[in-house]
């Protein structure tokens, strides 16, 4: 949509209606990817090493009954509990995977609060990577057959367990792993304070991966100009 100087701005009503075009031709899903390959044909998205975390969003409305968000009866029935630091929280789950050098994001996918990271990892990261680094939440073994597979090597945190402790070996490893993936925290940085990205706008899915993958798209065309003005500097 290209707008002149002398055209009013389009109301609420045209906007929402845009935005359900959008997700009826499944673009909510589609824009980020349609971007990334602009940028990874010019060489800004370095495929070596890849990053993959998550960060909780607050649901927009308010906390309904436990009772009643499990068993779909909530204002916004896609949303769900869990804990995090001992504290509960309501909403939704945003999953990210990103450049490790430019820390330009290559997927963003939203869940629900309580889907488990692990099981996300496989939908968001990135087949064409060297290597991909990750926290202990995404260490399965279907994760780890996953990258097997695609011959990439692993840099996910080890998990400890009961019957599986972690050697001196791991706990260095793990601190040269946290000093690659610390990167990825400037993204959720951003989101949260220059986006405001804190709290979901809408109900639903589909709504919220719109607006996830929305602002996906603003921060790695803000991040691009960053890069350029760097490379003129």
């Amino acid at each position: 949509m290209q707008l002149d100087t002398h055209e009013a701005v389009p109301d609420e009503t045209t906007i929402c209606r845009f935005r359900q075009r959008l997700i009826a031709c499944g673009l909510h899903e589609e824009l980020l990817g349609l971007l990334n390959a602009q940028l990874a044909a010019r060489g800004y998205i370095v495929k070596r090493v890849t990053l993959v975390d998550a960060t909780l969003v607050e649901s927009s409305r308010k906390r309904p009954a436990a009772q009643a968000a499990r068993e779909g009866r909530a204002p916004d029935a896609d949303a769900s509990y869990t804990r995090k630091y001992n504290q509960s929280f309501y909403g939704y789950k945003a999953h990210v995977s990103s450049d490790g050098e430019h820390q330009l994001i290559r997927a963003a996918v939203i869940s629900t609060a309580s889907q488990y990271d692990g099981e996300v990892f496989a939908h968001i990261a990135p087949a064409d990577s060297e290597v991909i680094y990750a926290d202990k939440a995404y260490d399965t073994k279907a994760n780890q057959a996953w990258l097997r597979a695609r011959g990439i090597r692993n840099g996910i945190l080890k998990k400890e367990a009961h019957h599986l402790h972690l050697t001196a070996e791991d706990w260095e490893n793990h601190q040269q792993k946290g000093r690659v993936r610390r990167h990825s925290e400037r993204i959720f940085a951003h989101l949260k304070k220059w986006q405001h990205y804190r709290r979901v706008r809408y109900l639903g899915l589909a709504r919220n991966q719109l607006e996830l993958t929305l602002k996906a798209v603003a921060y790695n065309l803000k991040r691009l100009a960053g890069i350029l003005a760097m490379r003129s500097a």
